[in-house]
């Protein structure tokens, strides 16, 4: 390899290891204190680096706590995809409802900085990952089991989820507590039928037919 080459790439290797410390020490700060616990100050001298340098890397304050919160929702969605999923649509909604609360038990420091953060945040994996919960919720409306509209069903499957997380991984109550099977299988008898729709009205049709 030439000397310029050489030394470009040891540049590459030695700013990807700047940023990773920067977004360490950015994480650790951001899960013991919030937002407000991130001082560009504590963070350089944590990450042994000038102001510059963070600036430099991220750009502003904002841009590295949404870089931080990014690489959270990367990593849930890498937890989720190493796990196969149920065939059948509804299955595998139950089994996303237990997949999440599982990985905000397992990673509680990354599960508050992804949702217990001020205000949504619209990052590229974040957006990524509620997409796939929206195609989970979709699949189940393909094969006509579900009784409400796709958003609808999304938005109560996250609250659901959500909801009941934030409590285990606070210490309310445990993953094993009933109230956590009662909050998940009452929801999914919302927002599914027993048969498919298409079924139901087809059996509506011959009972109106045969009353004649």
């Amino acid at each position: 390899m030439p000397a310029r080459a050489a030394l470009a790439r040891s540049r590459d290797v030695e700013s990807e290891v700047t940023r990773q410390g920067i977004l360490e020490a950015a994480e650790a700060l951001l899960a013991s204190g919030g937002e407000a616990g991130l001082s560009i100050r504590e963070l350089c001298r944590r990450a042994g680096v000038t102001p510059p340098t963070i600036y430099h890397h991220f750009g502003d304050k904002q841009a590295l706590i949404d870089r931080v919160v990014d690489d959270c929702f990367a990593a849930f969605d890498r937890a989720l995809a190493r796990s196969t999923p149920p065939e059948d649509p509804l299955e595998r909604l139950r089994w996303a409802f237990a997949r999440y609360l599982d990985y905000g038990r397992a990673h509680p420091t990354h599960y508050r900085l992804m949702f217990q953060q001020p205000g949504p945040r619209d990052t590229p994996a974040g957006l990524a990952s509620y997409d796939r919960l929206r195609q989970t919720v979709a699949a189940v409306a393909a094969v006509g089991r579900l009784a409400v509209p796709v958003e609808e069903a999304t938005r109560a499957c996250w609250a659901a989820a959500h909801g009941i997380t934030s409590l285990v991984v606070g210490g309310y109550f445990s993953a094993s507590d009933p109230a956590v099977a009662l909050v998940r299988d009452g929801l999914l008898a919302r927002l599914t039928t027993a048969v498919p729709s298409r079924t139901r009205r087809a059996r509506r049709l011959v009972t109106k037919e045969g009353s004649r």
